[in-house]
């Protein structure tokens, strides 16, 4: 009978949410905590984000959502999901548009613009123009930007143009950051960062050392046709191949000269932060695409939260940008499920507690039966 009793509290235990709760006080990695709630998580929920993404106008993010909910076996209207398909005309215009403005010129104030600037920076150009631009504000004592200068000169120092953004984390947190699409403490702590690592005189002897690089205006239309037929797979992954031969006649940049130009303007030891930061958006990137980075780094707070949103990636995979939107910092932190995991644990210790009481009763009640009647 007790072991029956002992049983039956077993299976309603491990059958309860708690169970799947008490889990997460051994790991409370960001992969095992998005898990848990998209166990939890309501078609409600899931249709009414769908249809918060395409007001917005973020039809990838809602093709996220969809997929996902598919994969957890929400039944999604069909209404619903045909909403989440994107006008190809309203695609190209937007990407193409604001990709050369921010390749060519620096003006970033939306997505396919800052992977433009990001584009510039490949080809050394934008590190340069935006080390010119800031670093001239510095000179002259106006206000300047210090995460974009520092991560400018970050770049220069690590790029090797035309065959892969090797600072492409930097790059894109340099861009985001003029698009002010960074949150605002993860702004501070790097641009404290560069601020510290930047030395003045180096970068002054540097500036005035070779002119700032000038546009070859006749090479332009060129350079545009090329970026025309860049795909949107293309700037996805971040392939700029097809742009090297415009960007030479353009763009005129001696790559190792600048390098040599600005030599010592960096101080190492205090880039540590900028390292981390930069080495992990490269690696969200590498594992779940740029949408993803971009929704990293509108919530994450400091290269540590950057890091935890690097391990996401890493088990989430292309479904990161998706459990992003739905859960912000509840995919990487406990958050409410604080409550639920203290509550898991009462509940263990109170099952603890009735299956040792059962199991003592039990015996006890043994031992009368077994014990030995007198004549």
């Amino acid at each position: 009978m007790s072991t029956t009793v002992i049983t039956a509290s077993m299976i309603a235990f491990y059958s309860s949410p708690f169970a799947g709760a008490l889990a997460l006080v051994i790991d409370h990695e960001p992969e095992s905590l998005t898990r848990f709630r998209l166990q939890r998580l309501s078609t409600e929920v899931l249709v009414n984000e769908i249809r918060s993404a395409v007001a917005a106008g973020e039809f990838s993010d809602a093709e996220d959502l969809i997929r996902i909910g598919q994969e957890l076996g929400h039944r999604i209207p069909p209404e619903v999901v045909a909403s989440t398909v994107e006008p190809m005309t309203d695609a190209v215009w937007r990407n193409s548009t604001g990709f050369a403005q921010g390749f060519i010129y620096g003006e970033v104030n939306s997505m396919p613009s800052i992977l433009g600037a990001v584009a510039a920076d490949y080809f050394v150009f934008g590190d340069v123009r935006d080390t010119y631009t800031e670093g001239g504000k510095l000179l002259v004592g106006e206000h300047y930007d210090r995460l974009t200068l520092g991560a400018s000169l970050f770049g220069i120092a690590t790029l090797a143009p035309g065959i892969g953004a090797i600072d492409i984390g930097a790059s894109v947190l340099k861009n985001a950051n003029k698009a002010r699409k960074l949150s605002g403490k993860l702004v501070n702590h790097l641009a404290r960062t560069a601020n510290e690592a930047i030395d003045v005189g180096a970068l002054k002897r540097g500036l005035a050392s070779i002119p700032a690089p000038k546009v070859s205006f006749s090479g332009l239309p060129r350079l545009t046709s090329a970026i025309s037929d860049l795909t949107v797979d293309d700037i996805r992954k971040l392939d700029f191949s097809k742009l090297n031969g415009a960007v030479k006649e353009a763009l005129p940049v001696d790559a190792s000269a600048i390098r040599r130009q600005f030599d010592g303007v960096l101080k190492p030891q205090a880039l540590d932060d900028l390292r981390l930061a930069s080495s992990s958006i490269a690696s969200i990137r590498n594992d779940a695409g740029i949408r993803s980075v971009f929704k990293v780094i509108e919530r994450a707070d400091s290269p540590a939260e950057l890091d935890r949103f690097r391990s996401l990636a890493k088990g989430m995979g292309d479904r990161t940008a998706g459990v992003i939107r739905l859960f912000g910092k509840g995919a990487i932190r406990l958050g409410d499920l604080i409550f639920e995991i203290a509550a898991a644990i009462a509940f263990a210790i109170a099952w603890c507690f009735g299956a040792l009481w059962t199991a003592f009763s039990c015996l006890l009640k043994l031992r009368r039966l077994l014990r030995p009647r007198k004549a």
